[in-house]
């Protein structure tokens, strides 16, 4: 919004200002939130990469248990480890998966909120400049109001000096 100083008076300068400033306020509080949501996200990713490696870990760890105790097993068939082996491996690539979606979806929210913070500080630079601008404009009318004011003062003084020096010059005439 482009606005001229000497079409806008003090008063309205100053409110205009005063929601450049609310708006301003409000854009900042709108990238805190933001900034909270990226490190809430940013910590369910770390989580999610801790749960990840750790079903990762206790995989591996009961599949080396299995695998041994299948080859030290004499009193369990070999089919009958094979289909245990099949139940706890499959319970076990289950929670694998679901740890793995659980870290696409912390990584996509972590991305959302990225954004989401990008496009906040893009509103609060704007609302900045626009607030700035307007300091700046109601800076300008308040120096033309006062420079204004002056010169009625100097007039008024002129037309006093004018009225006294003019009216005694006549009776002295």
């Amino acid at each position: 919004m482009d606005v001229t100083s000497d079409r806008v008076n003090r008063v309205h300068a100053s409110k205009l200002r005063l929601v450049k400033d609310m708006r301003q306020r409000s854009a900042l509080r709108e990238v805190s939130n933001m900034e909270a949501q990226r490190r809430s996200a940013l910590q369910a990713v770390e989580q999610a990469v801790r749960d990840l490696a750790t079903a990762e870990k206790s995989q591996a760890a009961l599949e080396a248990e299995l695998y041994r105790e299948l080859a030290s097993s004499d009193s369990l068939s070999v089919e009958e480890l094979d289909r245990r082996c099949h139940i706890v491996i499959g319970r076990l690539k289950a929670e694998i998966a679901g740890a793995r979606r659980t870290l696409e979806e912390a990584r996509a929210a972590q991305e959302r909120a990225e954004t989401a913070v990008f496009e906040a500080r893009t509103t609060l630079t704007k609302c900045s400049a626009a607030s700035h601008k307007w300091q700046q404009i109601e800076g300008d009318v308040q120096r033309a109001s006062d420079a204004h004011s002056e010169a009625e003062a100097e007039i008024e003084a002129d037309d006093e000096v004018l009225l006294r020096y003019g009216s005694g010059s006549r009776t002295q005439g």
